[in-house]
């Protein structure tokens, strides 16, 4: 490895972009004083983390190594420095042959750092080349003038140049990370135990509230339920009465209509009975005085009949026996048909009630059958609009969080709210739409990543890390569109993943995204590879050598390197939340289509019940009235019997008296008294006849007094039992409005809701002593915190919590202490080791450099290797010295150069920087050092800045800085053969 070029712009005086070409030889950069040339040992420091303005030769901020003007020249706003480095030969343990850092720095004081163009951390630079001999303080960069405080430092800092040769400065910063980590451990663990304390003593307060709580709001849940149902169950038959009352109100309001209507019309029929048996008392009146007219015409004839009589001694029957049998001869055989036609009928209605009975026993089995299906739909139409009830709160649910952005970190979720913030877009997990079966997959893969901001231009971020600064907001990540650069996988090795089994894409492939945003989720998806499960990533893992992340459908992952994480995955993000919303509606969809099915269903079965109901009340009636009517017939046959018999037998006792024994000279007298008793007989029935009728008359007139009399008296009774149904409806509505209040106010609740999901399951009696049972629990219980619940699993869940961070810190500690000493130990064998290999060379070299003479290292502290100094003992040739402070300049300065080149001869360094190390010395020590230098030609590249001449003639590449315009450096190449 070695440092191929150097590329700076707007750093100190070099305003101009400068490209400082270098191969592995020694290469010597020179010019005048004040030419700029040691601004190159600056710039390589700057750009490898130097954070010392005065170190830097600045005055009083970083912005000071920004090109400041001229006289010819503005001041510039950017100062840049690249370092391009060839690792070919795999050096820094990184996949790439080459690696470029960069390091910017703009007016306002910002600083940015790249590897490969891409953003990075001043800490991933450091990492980069810990441990690897190059760095801001390694002793391979030796500013002007820094040589000798080698040996003027103090012996403590003077052991770094064994650590950085002994390669445990990555040992010595996990330990000052495990030291730290250690602080903050115990710090956050007093700060746990006393939260832990304070703690507990709330929580025996609060579970005693929780308690109660609980205890209040099963009986309150229970009293909720069945009160609920009891309140549903009591309004449905309130409504049932009521509804019924009020159809009896109707039916009583049109009796007692008919009842005044027929009221009205008594007083015009009974003046006409009475008129009518008026006419028929005048008529019996006047038929009576005939009556006794003709009784004494036939009284007078009979005189004169017994006077023949006596004289013939002649009898004979009554003519009127002769009339009664043509009379009751007559009626006989109208009797008899009579009665054979209502024995017709009755057979006729017979047949009828059959036939009704059979056709109900099918219509009422068909109304079973409807019943039973529409009282299934009933109970599957609940059932789904309960399903639909659950399935809309979760979709309302997640739609709030979505749109809340719960899954957000709250300092994201400020910066999106901030109208005043400029070129804020959205978070990268909300510019993804992704197929939902990988979208466990994305979240993993995006992991932290899913909450940067993506914004325009890095002023965007920098406004947003003002007003998140100022408000104390905490820290955000953001993406710029402008300078985020994509990542992707090489050609070859994507078309050998695509012959893979179990191999699915690449992420960035197979998401969707405004175009727009193509660099940033290239960024960070452009190089992930998504795979069937944990096997398939193992083999590919191989096959790209651990260069590229590769996430499993279910959520495991091979990192960058080959480390692997796996196991429960619990993440939270829109990508999770819009997979189970999808979920959600799409279930309700299904659901809806079914219930929508399902009710049209249920509707064409009720209209079937209706009709097939309607059709048996229908024959029912019919049924009920065709047996009143057989039953009238059935009584009017039983009288037509009476009667035809009563006939019969009077016809039988007339028989035998009809007998014409009349004599020829009684006859005019018998013809007078027959015609005149045939005048008295049909007198007779013509008064027998107006009595009848006035008697009808006498009868119909008392009827409709009596009628009269019942009509008033129903007509009371008909306004009584409407008065008595309307108060019953009143009560029933009073009761209902209260119950429905109770359902509005104490319930929040519908009386269809109510009923649709509160069924009463146990007996009316008891669920009314329940309901009474727990309100009265209630009252005993008395007021109580339903906050508690929520405090109390919060209190507890955080104290339990912090019990486990009780143990994992005091778990932490121990391991800390572990690992310290395991690095401790590990120190001390590699600074043993070190130091005395560099003991060893040191002398070496002093010896080759000062012609003789010896030196040593020695520790101030060998039983503390940790923390021990290193003093310096020399003896150049010829002398004998106490002290190094008492050599010469010259000789402090060879002496410095000794112990570094004896580092590299033990250490192999990619490269070195110096700038005029060998200035103190004469021309002949120069010389030495130069000849020095050309053994490390193929192994360590030396960039040397030096005023000079011998130094020069062992470069191979030969940089001249010049500054022609005032102020600014230029770059003059010479090419040595």
């Amino acid at each position: 490895m070695y440092l191929k070029e150097i590329k700076t712009s707007g750093f100190k005086s070099f305003a101009d972009k400068i490209n400082l070409s270098l191969d592995q030889d020694i290469t010597c950069i020179v010019g005048p004083n004040g030419s700029g040339k040691s601004n190159i040992v600056d710039a390589v420091k700057w750009v490898l983390g130097e954070q010392s303005v005065k170190t830097l030769r600045g005055d009083s901020n970083m912005t000071d190594v920004i090109f400041s003007g001229s006289k010819s020249r503005k001041p510039l706003n950017l100062a840049s420095v690249s370092l391009i480095f060839d690792n070919s030969d795999g050096y820094l343990k990184v996949p790439y042959t080459e690696i470029s850092i960069t390091r910017k720095v703009y007016r306002n004081g910002e600083n940015e750092y790249y590897i490969n163009n891409d953003r990075c951390r001043l800490k991933d630079i450091n990492d980069l080349f810990l441990d690897s001999g190059i760095g801001k303080y390694a002793f391979n960069i030796t500013s002007q003038g820094e040589v000798t405080n080698i040996i003027n430092s103090s012996p403590y800092d003077r052991r770094s140049i064994i650590e950085e040769a002994a390669g445990v400065l990555k040992y010595k910063k996990r330990k000052e990370e495990a030291l730290r980590k250690l602080t903050k451990t115990n710090d956050n663990l007093v700060r746990i135990k006393d939260i832990k304390s304070e703690l507990s003593i709330q929580i025996d307060p609060l579970k005693a509230q929780r308690d109660a709580a609980l205890k209040y709001k099963d009986f309150e849940d229970k009293l909720k339920d069945i009160e609920i149902a009891l309140i549903a169950s009591d309004l449905e038959k309130l409504n049932f009465d009521f509804q019924n009352n009020k159809k009896q109100v109707e039916e009583l309001e049109e009796k007692i209509a008919k009842e005044l209507s027929s009221s009205s019309s008594y007083d015009a029929k009974t003046e006409s009975i009475k008129k009518d048996i008026n006419n028929l008392n005048e008529q019996i009146a006047e038929d009576n005085q005939k009556y006794i007219d003709l009784t004494k015409s036939i009284e007078r004839l009979n005189g004169e009949k017994n006077i023949l009589k006596e004289r013939s001694k002649y009898e004979s029957d009554d003519i009127k026996v002769h009339e009664n049998i043509a009379r009751l001869t007559e009626n006989k055989k109208s009797t008899e048909l009579k009665l054979l036609s209502l024995e017709e009928d009755i057979n006729i209605i017979d047949t009828k009630i059959k036939a009704l009975e059979n056709d109900l026993l099918k219509e009422k089995e068909n109304l079973n059958s409807i019943t039973n299906i529409c009282t299934e739909k009933e109970l599957s139409i609940s059932d789904n609009n309960k399903k639909i009830h659950d399935l809309e709160y979760k979709i309302k649910s997640l739609e709030n969080y979505i749109e809340q952005g719960s899954y957000m970190n709250s300092n994201v979720k400020k910066v999106l709210a901030n109208p005043k913030l400029k070129g804020i877009h959205n978070t990268i997990s909300n510019l993804i739409e992704i197929d939902d079966a990988y979208s466990l997959a994305l979240s993993v893969a995006l992991g932290g990543a899913k909450d940067y901001v993506v914004v325009d231009e890095p002023k965007d971020a920098k406004e947003a890390i003002k007003y998140l600064k100022e408000n104390n907001l905490g820290r955000v990540t953001f993406f710029p569109i402008s300078v985020i650069k994509e990542r992707y996988i090489e050609r070859d090795i994507l078309e050998q993943l695509k012959s893979e089994q179990g191999y699915i894409g690449i992420f960035s492939n197979l998401t969707d995204y405004n175009q727009k945003y193509e660099n940033i989720i290239k960024n960070q998806l452009g190089s992930v590879i998504l795979v069937d499960q944990l096997d398939t990533a193992n083999r590919i893992r191989n096959i790209v050598n651990n260069r590229y992340k590769i996430v499993t459908l279910t959520g495991e992952v091979i990192n960058v390197g080959g480390s692997i994480t796996g196991g429960k995955v619990k993440t939270s993000s829109v990508i999770n939340e819009k997979y189970e919303l999808n979920q959600y509606v799409n279930k309700k969809e299904l659901i809806v289509k079914e219930l929508n099915q399902l009710k049209q269903e249920f509707d064409v079965e009720k209209e079937k019940e209706k009709a097939i109901n309607d059709k048996v009340l229908a024959k029912e009636k019919e049924k009920i009235l065709l047996a009143e009517e057989k039953q009238s017939k059935i009584q009017h046959l039983e009288s037509l019997k009476q009667e035809f018999q009563n006939i019969s037998s009077e016809l039988d006792d007339l028989g035998s008296l009809a007998k014409d024994t009349i004599k020829d000279e009684e006859k005019k007298l018998l013809d007078k008294i027959y015609k005149l008793e045939g005048e008295k007989t049909k007198l007779e029935k013509e008064n027998k006849l107006n009595l009848e009728n006035k008697e009808k008359l006498q009868t119909s007139l008392e009827e409709l007094e009596a009628n009269y009399k019942v009509s008033n008296s129903t007509l009371r009774d008909l306004e009584v039992n409407l008065k008595e149904c309307e108060i019953a409806n009143s009560k029933n509505s009073i009761k209902m409005d209260n119950l429905l209040n109770i359902l509005s106010e104490n319930y929040n609740m519908t009386f269809e809701y109510a009923k649709n999901n509160y069924i009463l399951e146990i007996e009316e009696s008891m669920a009314r002593k329940d309901v009474k049972t727990y309100k009265k629990e209630l009252q005993e219980i008395g007021p109580v915190n339903i906050a508690s619940i929520e405090e109390y699993e919060r209190v507890n869940t955080r104290y339990e919590f912090l019990k486990k961070q009780t143990t994992d810190l005091e778990e932490a500690q121990v391991t800390l202490l572990k690992i310290i000493d395991e690095l401790d130990s590990v120190m001390k064998v590699e600074f043993i080791k070190a130091f005395k290999e560099v003991n060893k060379e040191f002398n070496k070299v002093f010896a080759e450099l000062f012609g003789g003479g010896s030196a040593s290292l020695e520790l101030t502290d060998p039983d503390n290797i940790l923390e021990t100094g290193v003093l310096i003992n020399v003896t150049p040739p010829g002398k004998k010295l106490r002290s190094i402070t008492l050599l010469s300049g010259g000789e402090k300065t060879l002496t410095a150069i000794s112990l570094l080149f004896a580092i590299l001869n033990i250490k192999k360094i990619p490269f070195c920087l110096f700038d005029e190390i060998e200035a103190a010395l004469d021309e002949a020590n120069v010389d030495k050092v130069g000849n020095y230098f050309s053994k490390y030609r193929g192994k360590t590249q030396l960039i040397i800045i030096t005023h000079k001449k011998k130094t020069m003639e062992y470069a191979n590449n030969l940089y001249g800085i010049t500054m022609q315009e005032s102020g600014v450096s230029k770059l003059v190449s010479v090419k040595l053969i």
